[in-house]
C-alpha cells in the first residue's frame, strides 16, 4: 500500500537542513527555491490565485499587496546578510514548518498555508531585482556582488540549495500569457535540476541603447561531397535502416579572415559600429575561429558555429561565444541532425547518402551546457544550434524559464522563409516568454536547398521574430556577401499573475534597419 508523501519529505529533499534547523534561509533566492517548488509540485499557486489579492474585499487590495511585499522584499535585500525577518515572514514561515506532517496533496485545500508561501515567494522575488547584471563600477550594493559570486562559482543563485536539486537563475521576461510557476516571478527563475548545466555569465560590453550585428551566411558554397557517410567507422550500432554521416569543413576559404576584416570594417564605414558578428552552424574551423578573434577588436562580440573531429572521428559541432575579456565560451550541441529520405532528395544529397536510409549526424554531444550572456543590465543572450531550438528538452525548457532577451539560433539549413520549421520555433519563444529570435544559415546550403514544390528563394539567410511583429524574412541580394543588421530596444511593463509589474523594464530587442553588405575587395 503506498503511502503519500509529506511537505516535509518534500521540502527536506530539496534543504536537507530543514529535517533539524527549520530556520528561514536567510538568503533570498533559497527561500524562493523552497516554497515556489512546492508551489509548483502541487500546482497549488492556481487555485489560489482564482481569489485574489488577499485582501480583495479591501479598497486599493492589490495596491497594499504589491507594496507590502516590495517594501518587504527591499527591506530583506538591504540588510539580508544580518537581517532579521519580520513578524509577517517569520509568521508564514511558521506556518509552512507546522504543515511538515501534511500530505502534499493537500495542499491545495489550505488556503492559508498557500498565502505563506505565496508570499515568502513573492517577497524573495522582489527582494532580487537587478541580480545577474554586469558589475557597475559605481555599485554598492553587496546583495548584488553576493548573486554575481554565486552565479560565477555554483552557476545558480542557490546558497544552501545544491544545484543538482534545483538551479536558482536570473530571469528576463515573465509569461504575459497562459498560467505557470514562470509567471509568479519578475527577477527568479526556477529550473529543475537536469543534464544540461546552464552558466549566467555578465559583462558590460554594450553602452549603446541600440545592437548592430554582421551577419555572414558563410560558407558561400556548400557542396554534396563534404557529406560523408561514416556508418562503418562509427562506435555505435543501431538497425540497419540508419547510418551515420558527418560534415568536412576542411575545404572551405582559406582566407576567410581576410574576408571578414573586409567586411567587418564596409559594414562599420555604413553604419558607424558594429557590436558583433555572427556566423552559421558548421560555418568554421577552430583555426579559423581564432583568426577572426584575433583581427576583430576587442569590441566587437562572435558567435560563430564551429566544427571538425575529433581522434575518434566523431564530428564536433558547437557554438563558440566570445565577449572580451571574458574567456571565449563553448557550447556543444544538444541533439544530433537526422537526414530523412525527404531532406536527402531536398538537399542532393542521395550520390553519398542512400535515401532511403535515415542518417545521422555523427556527433559529440557529451557534457551538456547552456550560456547566458548579460551584455548590459537590461540585455541578456543566449544561442542554440539548429535543432536545439526545436526540442523543449534538454535546453529550451530552460531557455523558456529565463526568458533571455536575444535568442540566436546558429542553423544548417535551407532558406529561412516565413513558413519553415525555424519559423514556428521562434514564434513560439517570441510568444512565450517574449524573447527575440534571430536564426541564421548559410547562403550555401541555402542555395543547396531544392524544395519540392514552391519558389526556391534561397537568398532568405536569417529571419527576425519579435513579441510584437510578424516573423520578418532577412535576403541576400545578388553580389552581397553578408547583412548588417540594427536592433533597437524597446520596453514594456510585464506583470505576474499576482499583479506586481517591473516598471517597464522588460526589454525587447527590435529589428530597425537590414543593410546588404558587399565585399570592398571586389569593387
Amino acid at each position: 500500500m503506498s503511502v503519500e508523501a509529506t511537505i516535509g519529505e518534500f521540502l527536506t529533499g530539496i534543504l536537507p537542513r530543514l529535517r533539524d534547523d527549520r530556520s528561514l534561509p536567510s538568503w533570498p533566492p533559497d527561500c524562493f527555491a523552497v516554497c515556489l517548488a512546492l508551489l509548483k509540485r502541487t500546482g497549488a499557486y492556481a487555485k489560489l490565485l482564482q481569489d485574489w489579492p488577499p485582501d480583495r474585499h479591501a479598497s486599493e487590495g492589490l495596491a497594499k499587496w504589491t507594496t507590502s511585499v516590495q517594501e518587504t522584499g527591499n527591506e530583506w535585500r538591504d540588510g539580508w546578510s544580518s537581517w532579521t525577518p519580520n513578524t509577517e515572514l517569520t509568521t508564514a514561515w511558521q506556518r509552512v514548518c507546522d504543515s511538515f506532517g501534511a500530505a502534499l496533496g493537500g495542499l491545495s485545500a489550505d488556503r492559508a498555508l498557500c498565502e505563506a508561501l505565496f508570499k515568502l515567494v513573492v517577497v524573495a522575488d522582489e527582494a532580487s531585482e537587478g541580480t545577474g547584471a554586469p558589475e557597475d563600477p559605481e555599485e554598492d550594493d553587496a546583495f548584488l556582488r553576493a548573486s554575481r559570486d554565486a552565479l560565477r562559482s555554483r552557476a545558480t543563485l542557490g546558497d544552501e540549495i545544491d544545484p543538482t536539486r534545483l538551479r536558482i537563475l536570473p530571469r528576463m521576461h515573465t509569461p504575459q500569457n497562459g498560467l505557470t510557476d514562470r509567471s509568479l516571478s519578475l527577477y527568479l527563475s526556477l529550473c529543475e535540476a537536469g543534464e544540461v548545466t546552464p552558466h549566467w555569465l555578465s559583462t558590460p560590453f554594450l553602452q549603446h541603447e541600440s545592437l548592430n550585428l554582421l551577419l555572414i551566411p558563410w560558407p558561400a558554397e556548400v557542396l554534396v561531397s563534404q557529406f560523408r557517410d561514416v556508418t562503418n567507422a562509427a562506435n555505435m550500432a543501431l538497425p540497419d535502416r540508419f547510418g551515420y554521416f558527418t560534415y568536412d569543413i576542411s575545404n572551405q576559404c582559406e582566407d576567410l579572415a581576410g574576408c571578414v576584416e573586409a567586411l567587418y570594417a564596409e559594414a562599420k564605414r555604413n553604419l558607424g559600429r558594429i557590436d558583433g558578428v555572427v556566423l552559421p552552424e558548421l560555418s568554421l574551423t577552430d583555426q579559423q575561429f581564432r583568426d577572426l578573434r584575433d583581427i576583430l577588436p576587442p569590441d566587437c562580440f562572435i558567435v560563430a558555429g564551429v566544427g571538425g573531429a575529433d581522434k575518434q572521428g566523431r564530428g564536433e559541432n558547437e557554438v563558440r561565444l566570445s565577449f572580451p575579456p571574458m574567456d571565449v565560451l563553448r557550447q556543444k550541441k544538444h541533439h544530433p541532425w537526422k537526414l530523412n529520405e525527404s531532406q536527402i532528395v531536398q538537399y542532393g544529397l542521395g550520390g553519398v547518402l542512400t535515401p532511403s536510409l535515415d542518417w545521422w549526424e555523427y556527433a559529440d554531444l557529451a557534457e551538456r551546457s547552456l550560456r547566458f550572456v548579460a551584455i548590459n543590465q537590461d540585455l541578456v543572450i543566449c544561442a542554440l544550434v539548429c535543432e536545439d531550438l526545436a526540442r523543449p528538452d534538454p535546453v529550451a525548457n530552460i531557455v523558456r524559464t529565463v526568458g533571455p532577451n536575444l535568442v540566436i539560433a546558429l542553423l544548417m539549413d535551407g532558406p529561412q522563409t516565413r513558413e519553415r520549421w525555424a519559423a514556428r520555433y521562434a514564434t513560439v519563444l517570441a510568444d512565450d516568454p517574449g524573447c527575440s529570435v534571430l536564426s541564421l544559415t548559410s547562403i550555401g546550403m541555402a542555395r543547396l536547398s531544392r524544395p519540392e514544390a514552391g519558389p526556391n528563394r534561397s537568398n532568405v539567410v536569417a529571419l527576425w521574430k519579435d513579441a510584437f511583429k510578424g516573423a520578418t524574412e532577412i535576403e541576400l541580394p545578388p553580389g552581397f556577401a553578408a547583412i548588417a543588421v540594427s536592433l533597437s530596444v524597446r520596453y514594456r511593463e510585464e506583470f505576474t499573475a499576482d499583479g506586481r509589474g517591473d516598471d517597464g523594464k522588460a526589454a525587447f530587442p527590435i529589428l530597425s534597419g537590414t543593410h546588404p553588405i558587399a565585399d570592398p575587395r571586389r569593387r
